[in-house]
């Protein structure tokens, strides 16, 4: 039986619903990308950061977490807007991969503001970024900051493209039988879940949303990915190297 990565978010509600025949492993998208690194586990939806990074020992497959507006849950929390946020001190949630990479990015590259530190999510901090369900709970109870800025709605904004926060893939030493297996189920298991959001709403009371707002803001995901995914993928992925590489 094959292990199975599950991030435990209300995003992916719809792909675990129904998925039966697996060994599921309840994981932080962090978590996952770790485990799939140390080889522990075979397949899941990456952070697309992790799935970039160990595209040489892991199989894509064209499933993911995506949107091409507000993502709702990849929030940064602060005292002012992402262009002032230069010299500031910004706390970061210890779940992330990809979005703390997406918000370097967008101060770097978008607003040219440089902040002074990057500290833990528990320190003192000008903003904060947090991902998943804990971004929907700040959210809907409320945070001392006066400026949420959705990461989703900032990258499609800049660069007129999807954003793409994870991807699923399995481990390349997978058998092609297997990984063909895992695709079907993945797929059948997302129409369930997509079409009785009902259940899911009716389970997954736990955020603060409520139960309109549940339906909302999971059709508001990307879970199949197409061609404008696949470029906002490889944009990310030039950026990234940018950044990285110290070109700008």
């Amino acid at each position: 039986m094959l292990k199975v990565g599950r991030i435990p978010y209300l995003n992916c509600e719809p792909f675990f619903a129904h998925l039966r025949g697996y060994d599921l492993i309840p994981l932080t998208p962090r978590a996952l990308g770790r485990a799939m690194a140390a080889e522990t586990l075979d397949a899941g939806p990456l952070s697309l950061v992790d799935f970039l990074g160990l595209d040489r020992t892991v199989a894509p497959l064209p499933y993911g977490i995506a949107t091409a507006g507000p993502a709702r849950s990849v929030l940064v929390f602060s005292d002012r807007p992402l262009a002032e946020l230069g010299g500031a001190v910004i706390g970061v949630t210890e779940e992330t991969s990809t979005s703390v990479r997406l918000l370097k990015l967008l101060l770097t590259l978008k607003y040219e503001a440089a902040p002074r530190h990057w500290v833990g999510p528990e320190e003192p901090c000008d903003a904060l970024l947090l991902i998943g369900d804990p971004a929907i709970r700040a959210l809907k109870s409320g945070t001392r900051f006066s400026h949420v800025i959705d990461l989703g709605s900032e990258w499609v904004e800049w660069t007129g493209l999807p954003c793409v926060f994870a991807r699923w893939g399995v481990r390349a030493s997978v058998p092609e039988t297997e990984r063909l297996a895992l695709e079907g189920a993945l797929s059948e298991a997302l129409d369930r879940g997509l079409a009785g959001l009902a259940a899911i709403v009716a389970r997954r009371r736990d955020t603060g949303f409520a139960e309109d707002e549940v339906v909302a803001y999971l059709r508001g995901f990307t879970y199949r990915l197409g061609a404008e995914e696949e470029k906002a993928i490889a944009e990310f992925s030039r950026l990234r190297d940018l950044l990285e590489d110290g070109r700008c």
